[in-house]
């Protein structure tokens, strides 16, 4: 028996569709607040994953109050 894909992925039950939506909605804040690199949202996403000390600072403009960068 052939499953379409849309039934193998497990984004598409139970609570997953807005767990992962929240999610991006963070991911999507954090990439608008970090102010380094001025570019738009998919440049910063794609060189975040590409750049491991860009990510990092991604993720310190999600929290700038509590781990400032030194």
């Amino acid at each position: 028996m052939l499953l379409s894909t849309l039934d193998e992925c497990r984004i598409h039950s139970l609570h997953s569709p807005q767990n992962f939506a929240l999610l991006r909605h963070i991911a999507l804040n954090a990439l608008e607040r970090e102010s380094s690199f001025h570019r738009s949202i998919r440049q910063k996403s794609r060189r975040a994953a590409m750049n491991d000390r860009y990510m990092v600072s991604v993720l310190a403009a999600a929290l700038p109050n509590l781990y400032p960068l030194p």
